[in-house]
């Protein structure tokens, strides 16, 4: 029942942020909700809830990103990559959306992405998502 409660809470969020929101994190959403950690899929989102805000943490293995989708609270959108070459992103942070794409920027050319790390302050552990 707990888990239900989640996924129908998160598709809830989802359905909030309207045509913004990525067709893929409806589609994920059912995997794997609420956890910290993911492991071994092509796509995963954890939601990450801090004083009242919240943010989406994707991962697959052609992009991720940390996005702030909900609240007024102080905090970045954090996000560090290492892709399956083992190039290392160092850690990017945005008001609103940090992310990378294996199409594009500095992780182009570089592999799959394999790991991600995301958080919503310097200061605070990193949730992470393995593929």
């Amino acid at each position: 029942m707990k888990r239900l409660v989640a996924v129908v809470a998160s598709a809830a969020l989802v359905s909030a942020l309207g045509p913004s929101a990525h067709a893929t994190t409806a589609q994920a959403l059912h995997t794997r909700v609420g956890d910290n950690t993911a492991k071994a899929a092509h796509t995963k989102i954890i939601t990450i809830r801090r004083s009242g805000c919240t943010w989406l943490a994707y991962s697959s293995h052609t992009g991720a990103h940390t996005r702030k989708v909900q609240g007024g609270c102080t905090g970045h959108s954090w996000i560090y990559v290492q892709t399956t070459t083992g190039w290392k992103s160092g850690w990017k942070h945005s008001s609103g959306q940090a992310g990378f794409s294996i199409h594009s920027g500095p992780a182009k050319g570089h592999g799959k992405i394999k790991y991600s790390w995301h958080k919503t302050q310097r200061n605070e552990a990193a949730r992470f998502i393995q593929h």
